[in-house]
């Protein structure tokens, strides 16, 4: 960039480097379109270019710009070009784009862009300022032309007929921008034409600033002679382009001048001509049909609108066909509507009046008053005339002018339909004629009544009173309560001017009479009553009373209307206070508290009529020698049965109990325990306050409800995990001296409180609970002196499942003293290779040392590991690699104990695969039962044996007896019916055969074994069927044996099942001569139900008919046959 040519904000300011000899106006106009080109490619690219001559000979910003103005990529571009070759391509698909967007473009080719022509570079930018900037659609008119129409309409105090000479000073510039943002340069008519360039330059700078204007041209060169116009048109377009501000004033005129928001643009809103034509219309120009338009007849639409535009004054710029092409630009569109926007609005004869008046309440004999009001300053008042016409005659009307204003009254003598009509110059102006009503004057009829309250069926008198005015047809009607309306007849009275009407209300409730003159309310109406029907009033009182007590008794009016209830209690003729009171429903409530038994009367009235039924009778008794008593209605323990005792005495009656735990009922159950005493009993399913209601005669005996306080000490938890805190026997290791805290809780154990208690050997030691909050209890204690311990727990006085905790404490702390260590065990006299050895540091009365030990053998020494247990006692395992002997060294705080070294002797481990296991209780049982195995070591040398059994859920008790000859006997227990693994291993390998398999199952219910068929039947010898089942489903494992003895000794049975596992048993057995039979069956050497079965055989009918008479009471038809009639 030379010297002469400066950037500012991307935009060249002052002269441009030139060859010598170049015109000014190409300067100013390579200045300004290189701003222009800087403008568009700031929006999105970001790019600039100081020399149109030189930026864009390589085609990259050329290609840039086009996709900037198009919206798209155009293709493949160098983006650094190498050689002629490829700046050409550049620059060919940039003017191929431009071409294909319908811009014609004339001697010009990429060697002019890439060869730097300035000149013809002026004119492909220019192109592109017209057709992407200035007009981007179809025009019949030069941009030119059309963009000077608009500025000459938009500022018509100046002469503008060209874009240089009429722009340089500036003036022309403000009075534009003071155009579209009023406000902004009010002032621009004071402004000098000799301070051009400062009067360009403060205008550019208000278009920036308020308009958004980008200054693409410097006000230099903008007041220069020099000034070519396409340079000024290039600044002015932003004005007048799409969306510029020049677009939306004009674009705002338009919908503040149809009062519209409908209207988005000035193309395609406007090709059917319906807006135009409303423009026109609002001018006051004429449209004929408007407002019903065609809206499928574009051209006739615009048509209408250019012949009532020429009225109006203003010529068209092109035909109807033309205006209401869809690819019309918009400059036209601006142009045209700028021409109506002077065009001063006319009205129409029937325009120029307005009458405005208030008519909603017009009374007859009361002035009444409208106006007239001229929007026109040219009106003649003799030209308006005024009628206003009664419904028989013409009306006076007083009409007195104020400048361009009339007032007008008159008086309405009768009462009926009015018309207001005003003309100008014999034209009936717009809103006329007016139409309203005029009403009697009722301000002084009355509507008079006795009461507004009154009961269902009695007659009410309503009178009308209308003595001094002249009226039309009075009529009145009553509205029920459920919506109903029904007619009142009125009579007049000639004498006095009343008119009366009787009402009768039909049912309760809110009853409203209205009443009207000629189908108008009168002031006072409507009328309201209050029906109400006290035959619908229900008093009811509880069946007997308690001395001392409330009775309550309750006044039902749901039915009855509205009304207030008052009452009265006696007793041996003596009045007894009692208190009425009304419900939050409506209803009312009688109370009073008897003070002795006997006889009371209630009476009831509503409204001051007595309540049918009354006087109501109410028994009062004593009920305190009732007596309730037992642990069940103070305490009890969840799931167990608790009981009370209810004792009526001698009242009798009848006691009913009811318990509620919250809002559940709990089931209750009741015997008779004496003539007037019940024993009732419940079980509480959770814990919590029960409240147990006991009545007597539905009447509370003295103090129910009780409480009772259901606890469950099952549900009160330690939360403290003590299983790190325990011994090998399971003893909770205390630290003598030290606080022991345990903390519970309690929160679902109930109403019940919680105590413990310490036991040492000497005696109880002091506890301290603590209760932090509800849920929670703190045990609190010290132990301080050696031996067992036990913590006794209580909730509710009653021990825990957990009571007591076991516990130790070793005593004081002792002096550290190795000769007081113990080591016991087998692991200090005797190993095997390979096997795992235990002993024994017992150090609990040697004081808080810590052991040390070492192994040492002939060819390696074995590593000792040692777990520390409570008290100062370690149990410590090693393993021998080789048989031999080995030294075992013992420390206890770095002093080697008495006795030590220890010398053991190594020997080889035991053969596992040499052991036999043997026994019947590998073969399973069931639940409950013992199995035994025997494992026989006798083969596999000197070892140790492990076992274990566990089944799916929880391992089975296993005990192993040595009988000190290479024998061992195995006792299992199990406790679920399952499959069940037995582990057995010597020296710490599995014995052939382990892990075992042993089924279990459930134990032998011989109660579920079912017996049934012919063959337990008694029956004739001939025809005796033998068969029976035994079905054993649900039993449990067991074996069945069936026994048969006949009357000459056993008998044979033969048994057998369908399928190998099937569960039913089919048995038969061949009796050959009459007698008894007896059928013994068992099930696991236990009897059957029904077992033993006896089955009495008999050669005739007679015989066993008459067996069955006289031994078992049957009568049996014989003739029908006696047989068995269910398959086996």
């Amino acid at each position: 960039m030379s010297a002469q040519q400066t950037q500012v904000n991307g935009f060249t300011n002052g002269a441009v480097s030139n060859p010598p000899g170049t015109d000014r106006w190409v300067e100013i106009q390579q200045s300004t379109f290189t701003n222009w080109v800087n403008e568009q490619l700031s929006q999105y690219s970001g790019r600039s270019l100081t020399d149109l001559r030189t930026d864009l000979c390589d085609g990259v910003h050329l290609v840039a710009l086009v996709e900037t103005l198009q919206f798209k990529k155009i293709g493949r571009v160098y983006s650094k070009p190498q050689g002629q070759i490829q700046r050409l391509a550049n620059v060919s698909l940039a003017l191929t784009a431009i071409t294909e967007d319908n811009v014609k473009l004339v001697n010009i080719g990429n060697e002019d862009v890439v060869n730097g022509n300035l000149k013809l570079i002026l004119g492909l930018i220019w192109h592109l300022i017209v057709r992407y900037q200035i007009s981007n659609r179809k025009t019949k008119s030069p941009p030119k032309k059309l963009m000077l129409n608009w500025f000459r309409l938009a500022i018509p105090d100046l002469e503008i007929n060209n874009f240089t000479k009429d722009w340089e000073d500036g003036i022309a510039l403000h009075a534009l921008i003071e155009r579209l943002k009023p406000g902004t340069s009010p002032n621009w008519r004071k402004l000098h034409s000799k301070n051009r360039v400062e009067n360009c330059r403060s205008a550019m700078v208000l278009a920036k600033e308020k308009l958004n204007i980008p200054r693409v041209i410097s006000p230099e060169n903008f007041a220069s002679g020099d000034l070519d116009e396409l340079s000024a048109m290039t600044y002015l377009s932003y004005f007048v382009k799409v969306e510029s501000p020049g677009y939306y004033d004009t674009l705002n005129w338009v919908c503040k001048q149809l009062r519209t928001t409908t209207i988005t643009n000035l193309t395609t809103d406007w090709n059917d001509g319906r807006h135009m034509c409303s423009v026109v219309q609002s001018l006051g120009g004429e449209i004929p049909g408007w407002p019903k338009l065609d809206l499928n007849d574009h051209v006739g639409n615009w048509e209408k609108a250019i012949a009532g535009g020429k009225e109006l004054g203003v010529e068209p710029l092109l035909k109807a066909s033309e205006m209401s092409d869809p690819s019309l630009d918009h400059l036209t569109m601006m142009t045209y509507v700028a021409r109506f926007q002077q065009v001063t609005p006319s009205k129409s004869d029937q325009d120029k009046v307005k009458v405005t008046a208030d008519l909603n309440n017009v009374r007859t004999g009361i002035q009444t008053s409208f106006s007239i009001e001229a929007s026109d300053r040219t009106l003649k008042t003799d030209k308006v005339e005024v009628e206003v016409k009664g419904p028989k005659s013409r009306m006076d009307v007083d009409v007195q002018w104020i400048e361009q204003r009339a007032k007008c009254r008159f008086t309405p003598r009768e009462a009926g339909e009015y018309q207001i009509s005003v003309h100008y110059n014999k034209v009936l102006v717009s809103g006329c004629p007016v139409k309203f009503v005029v009403k009697a004057d009722m301000s002084k009829v009355r509507v008079l009544t006795t009461s507004t309250d009154c009961i269902v069926g009695s007659k009410h008198q309503i009178q009308v009173e209308v003595s001094d005015t002249k009226y039309g047809v009075i009529s009145l009607e009553s509205h029920s309560p459920d919506g109903q309306v029904y007619p009142l007849p009125a009579e007049e009275n000639q004498e006095d001017g009343l008119h009366v009407a009787n009402f009768r209300p039909k049912h309760v409730g809110l009853w409203v009479v209205q009443v009207y003159i000629d189908g108008e309310e009168v002031p006072n109406s409507p009328v309201n009553f209050d029906a109400y029907d006290p035959q619908k009033v229900w008093l009811s009182v509880q069946g007997r009373g308690v001395v001392d007590e409330v009775v309550v008794c309750h006044v039902d009016v749901t039915d009855a209307g509205t009304g207030k209830v008052s009452a009265t209690v006696t007793h041996l003729g003596k009045p007894s206070t009692c208190d009425v009171t009304k419900q939050d429903d409506g209803n009312w409530s009688i109370t009073f508290v008897p003070t002795c038994p006997g006889s009371y009367f209630m009476n009831a009235a509503f409204n001051g009529t007595t309540i049918t039924g009354c006087p109501k009778l109410v028994d009062v008794v004593d009920p305190g020698q009732i007596t309730v008593t037992g642990e069940g209605i103070s305490r009890g323990l969840c799931g167990k049965e608790s009981r009370f005792t209810v004792n009526a005495g001698d009242l009798g009656g009848n006691i009913a109990v009811n318990i509620q735990a919250g809002d559940a009922k709990v089931d209750t159950r009741w015997e008779e325990v004496g003539p007037t005493a019940y024993q009732f009993s419940y079980t509480p399913a959770q814990t919590g306050v029960y409240a147990i209601t006991v009545l007597w005669n539905d009447v509370c005996v003295p103090g129910s409800p009780f409480n009772a306080k259901i606890t469950d000490r099952s549900k009160v938890r330690l939360k403290d995990d003590l299983s790190g805190d325990k011994d090998e026997n399971d003893y909770l290791a205390l630290v003598c001296g030290t606080d022991t805290t345990l903390h519970f809780d309690i929160s679902e154990a109930g109403p019940g409180s919680f105590n413990a208690e310490v036991l040492a050997p000497s005696g109880k030691l002091p506890v301290k609970l603590d209760q932090p909050d509800e849920d929670e209890v703190a045990v609190s204690f010290k132990a301080i002196e050696e031996g067992d311990h036990y913590i006794h727990l209580y909730w509710s006085n009653v021990p825990l499942d957990s009571s007591p905790i076991l516990s130790y404490c070793p005593g004081p702390i002792l002096p550290i003293d190795h000769t007081k260590v113990k080591v016991t065990g087998k692991g200090i006299t005797e190993g095997r290779a390979g096997v795992r050895m235990a002993f024994m540091i017992d150090g609990k009365l040697a004081g808080p040392g810590v052991p040390k030990v070492e192994m040492q053998g002939v060819r390696s020494n074995p590593t000792v590991q040692m777990s520390a247990l409570k008290y100062d006692r370690y149990r410590c395992h090693y393993t021998a690699p080789s048989p031999g002997a080995y030294l075992l060294y013992i420390y206890w705080s770095g002093t080697k104990l008495i006795n030590v070294p220890y010398k053991l002797s190594v020997s080889h481990r035991g053969a596992g695969g040499k052991v036999k296991v043997i026994g019947r209780g590998l073969k399973g049982g069931f639940v409950g039962q013992e199995l035994r195995v025997i494992v026989n070591t006798t083969s596999a040398g000197y070892g140790e044996v492990a076992a274990e059994m566990s089944g799916v859920l929880q391992p089975a008790r296993c005990d192993i007896l040595d009988q000190q000859n290479g024998i061992f006997t195995l006792r299992l227990f199990p406790t679920e019916a399952c499959r069940h693994s037995l582990s057995i291993s010597f020296d710490g390998e599995h014995v052939p055969g382990s892990p075992f398999t042993i089924p279990v199952g459930e134990p032998p219910d011989p109660r579920k074994v079912r017996v049934y068929g012919p063959g337990i039947q008694d029956g004739l010898i001939q025809s005796f069927e033998s068969k029976f089942l035994v079905e054993t489903y649900g039993a449990g494992a067991g074996q069945l044996a069936v026994r048969i003895r006949g009357p000459k000794g056993a008998f044979k049975v033969d048994m057998e099942r369908e399928r190998q596992n099937d569960r039913t048993i089919l048995c038969r057995y061949d009796p050959s001569e009459p007698g008894q039979y007896d059928l013994i069956v068992r099930w696991s050497g236990h009897h059957v139900t029904g077992s033993p079965f006896y089955v009495n055989v008999f050669e005739t009918r007679e015989e066993l008919q008459r067996y069955l008479e006289t031994e078992k009471g049957v009568s049996i038809d014989m003739h029908t046959g006696y047989e068995w009639l269910e398959e086996v």
